[in-house]
């Protein structure tokens, strides 16, 4: 009797475990086809550039790469976004940074930096979608949107603000490392130094 108790309660543990794991990875799924749709709007209203379209697609591990390449990111990783937060708020990070960004893409691109454009993704999976919600805060895309929510609300970059980084601690290190979950932080150094 014992045993049958012991697996019940395994299978009811693991069936619990499943469902989260499967709301995180279905929630996964309809952030990044919003945040794709969101971007390629953007990316077909910038206007055509000849011979460019690769750069547009993928400007945001362009910038990236620059980042790292300039030594201003140490890693892709949460702790190297944290050092590199660090440095744009305590304005560390000198030179023409852009400027040597326009000049190797051989364009400005400002309009593809948008802030706060991929956040209504999380709207999204809240509101119209209803796969997230308020009740389940162990997932952890609802407790980012809602720390997300505070930095807005009252800090900035320049600030010191410890709401930005609090947020980006809400972030699985697994999920950090695609690029549709560092976009967002990509898009406000990028307008911090513009």
């Amino acid at each position: 009797m014992k045993k049958l108790l012991y697996i019940i309660s395994l299978v009811l543990i693991s069936s619990c475990g499943s469902k989260k794991s499967t709301s995180n990875s279905v929630a996964d799924e309809k952030f990044k086809l919003c945040s794709e749709i969101k971007y390629n709007r953007l990316v077909t209203d910038y206007g055509p550039i000849e011979g460019k379209p690769i750069y547009k697609q993928n400007i945001h591990s362009l910038f990236e790469n620059l980042l790292l390449r300039e030594k201003y990111l140490n890693e892709v990783s949460k702790t190297g976004y944290r050092d590199l937060l660090k440095k744009v708020s305590q304005n560390k990070i000198e030179g023409d940074i852009l400027g040597k960004f326009k000049e190797d893409l051989e364009f400005d691109p400002y309009m593809l930096f948008p802030t706060n454009s991929f956040l209504s993704c999380y709207g999204y999976l809240f509101e119209q979608l209803n796969i997230l919600d308020e009740s389940d805060h162990s997932i952890w895309q609802y407790k980012f949107a809602l720390a997300y929510n505070k930095f807005e609300a009252y800090g900035n970059l320049k600030s010191d603000s410890n709401y930005l980084l609090d947020a980006l601690n809400k972030i699985p290190e697994k999920e950090f490392e695609k690029i549709m979950y560092r976009k967002l932080f990509l898009d406000l150094i990028f307008m911090e130094l513009n």
